[in-house]
């Protein structure tokens, strides 16, 4: 038949199935030459390289072959397949049909069949020199039919079913078995002509065994053993076969090289299984294999889904290698870690003086400023005396006056005289004492050796002062206390005695390492937050530190989970609100 004949046939074969989604025809010219396309549907469209490859398996191989590709993700092998059909003349294979099917199409049930009416169109091209057709073998049909009766299933169960009972019809097998394995070992799921009883249960176990020896062993099995093949372990099917009188065949299912089940046919004793019919039964196997792993696969509970995908073979290095940072990613949410509370901190000193004005006057001078070193006796501020030595003059006068006084008394006798004058010139001695040792508290001396901290009166001179007005703020050098302004969410979680690390603004690439000596009882409210002072032991600082240097302090407070650390923030305001919007 011509080329263009040859594409008509195409074109109206597969627009009339709904099923078919496209499909190619290859020819080789003479027996072993090299197949060329010779017509392609839909016209339009460019060959699917799936559809070339399978044809050219097919003229090589001289065998029908069904497949989902190697490029077709799993959820759409339920909706699409390719199938090829050898075509033949005079038992020599002269090219090939293949075509892409729509497995699930509400036509599937009407899935193409290459039957023997289409086959002398579809056989028709031959070398030149020969103008006759071949018909296609016969099983070419009975796969096509197979595997169509076991698409057209909505659920694994029924499409074990339709392929075991499939599978006795058309290899001539009185009971068909078909089983799948799970945990290092095959369960039946379905036997032919009717679904497993109660009553089937020993049965079953024993096909199952049956069905181990072969995936075990991973090669086909037949009792009784064909002469002068390879030396098997046939124990369970020697049971089998002693049980229920019969020649058996298994074959394991095997899809991507991975074995997942088996099939074991079983007829009477007096009709063993050839190699032959071994041939014939391992092809129609091959054939529905695949859709039953995809099938079941489909069903199987996610977790068993999840496993299977995270081998190599099935999903291949990228997907494993992601599924496996997946679980490593998962897997580190529940790795203990050390939590650390943080939160902000400050230096101070272990005690803090208080310099105060001694008495109401005006500033005269200060002489230091805040982070200024001074040593005990030092003169940090003087105070006016204008007003106090005046004063001082007045008194001197009057006790000058009054000893005058006593003494005229004294002289004339006059007692009541002397003693009121002697009083009063004590009183006027008292009150110059008074004056003198507030000129001497005129000067503000540093009570101890330390830093100052806090007071800058540079800009204050002649500025009046009150008595007991804070002027200054000494802390002592190279002893300080560190208070750590913990929220109130992370108070339960601390206790005293735990260690810490503080890292200053002033020293950012050193950490200084602490103990928690006092958590304060009551809590302090400022900008907006809630904390309670912590207050740190330090073990040791550096010489360049300072009191009121702030920083960060970190706090360790056991072991706990890396995803509870990053989420108890989260699932603690939410219960929180939870509770409050539930009254």
């Amino acid at each position: 038949m011509a080329q263009s004949n040859l594409q008509t046939w195409l074109d109206d074969y597969c627009a009339a199935r709904t099923s078919i989604a496209g499909g190619v025809i290859m020819v080789a010219p003479n027996v072993g030459a090299v197949p060329a396309l010779a017509a392609c549907w839909p016209r339009s469209a460019r060959p699917d390289d799936r559809l070339l490859a399978a044809a050219s398996a097919t003229v090589n191989q001289q065998s029908a072959a069904a497949t989902a590709g190697q490029d077709v993700p799993p959820e759409r092998y339920a909706n699409e397949g390719v199938i090829s059909l050898p075509l033949r003349r005079n038992k020599d294979s002269i090219g090939a049909v293949a075509f892409k099917m729509h497995a699930a199409n509400a036509d599937r049930h009407t899935l193409a069949v290459l039957t023997a009416a289409d086959a002398p169109a579809a056989a028709a091209p031959a070398p030149a020199a020969a103008a006759s057709a071949a018909n296609p073998p016969t099983d070419a049909s009975a796969l096509v039919r197979l595997h169509a009766g076991v698409l057209s299933q909505s659920t694994f169960a029924a499409a074990a079913q339709a392929a075991a009972t499939g599978l006795a019809a058309t290899l001539g097998f009185d009971r068909v078995a078909i089983g799948i394995a799970a945990n290092g070992y095959c369960r039946v799921v379905a036997m032919s002509h009717g679904a497993i009883t109660e009553s089937g249960n020993a049965l079953a176990r024993t096909i199952g065994r049956t069905m181990d020896e072969a995936v075990e062993q991973q090669a086909t099995l037949a009792w009784p053993a064909s002469p002068g093949g390879a030396a098997r372990i046939l124990l369970a099917h020697t049971e089998l076969s002693r049980r229920h009188d019969g020649a058996i065949c298994t074959i394991p299912l095997v899809r991507d090289s991975r074995i997942f089940g088996a099939v074991t046919l079983q007829r009477p004793r007096d009709k063993p299984v050839t190699a032959a019919e071994i041939a014939r039964c391992e092809q129609f196997v091959s054939l529905i294999g695949p859709a039953l792993d995809l099938m079941h696969a489909n069903e199987r509970p996610w977790h068993a889904r999840l496993r299977d995908h995270m081998t190599w073979r099935s999903v291949g290095a990228g997907r494993a290698l992601s599924l496996a940072g997946l679980l490593i990613a998962i897997a580190a949410l529940w790795t203990p870690v050390d939590y650390r509370v943080g939160a902000p901190a400050r230096l101070e000193g272990v005690i803090q003086r208080s310099v105060v004005a001694p008495t109401d006057g005006f500033l005269k001078s200060a002489q230091v400023r805040p982070g200024d070193a001074v040593s005990a006796g030092q003169i940090l501020a003087e105070m006016a005396e204008q007003d106090l030595q005046l004063e001082q003059k007045k008194l001197e006068s009057e006790i000058a006056q009054h000893e005058n006084a006593v003494r005229g008394a004294l002289a004339r006798g006059e007692r009541t005289l002397y003693a009121t004058s002697a009083a009063k010139a004590d009183s006027a001695a008292a009150q110059l004492a008074l004056i003198e040792q507030q000129r001497l508290r005129s000067q503000v001396r540093a009570p101890f050796d330390g830093v100052v901290i806090k007071g800058d009166l540079s800009q204050s001179q002649g500025a009046p002062v009150q008595r007991g007005e804070v002027l200054f703020l000494i802390a002592p050098s190279g002893e300080y206390r560190l208070i750590v302004e913990v929220d109130e969410r992370d108070i339960p979680y601390l206790k005293p005695g735990q260690p810490g690390a503080l890292s200053l603004a002033a020293l950012p690439g050193r950490q200084i390492d602490f103990q928690v000596a006092r958590i304060t009882p009551l809590a302090t409210a400022r900008d907006g937050r809630n904390f309670f002072e912590v207050e740190g032991k330090l073990d040791s600082l550096p010489a360049s530190a300072r009191p009121g240097l702030q920083g960060v302090a970190k706090i360790l407070a056991g072991e706990r989970s890396f995803g509870w650390v990053w989420t108890h923030r989260l699932i603690d305001w939410m219960r929180l609100k939870l509770w409050s919007l539930g009254g």
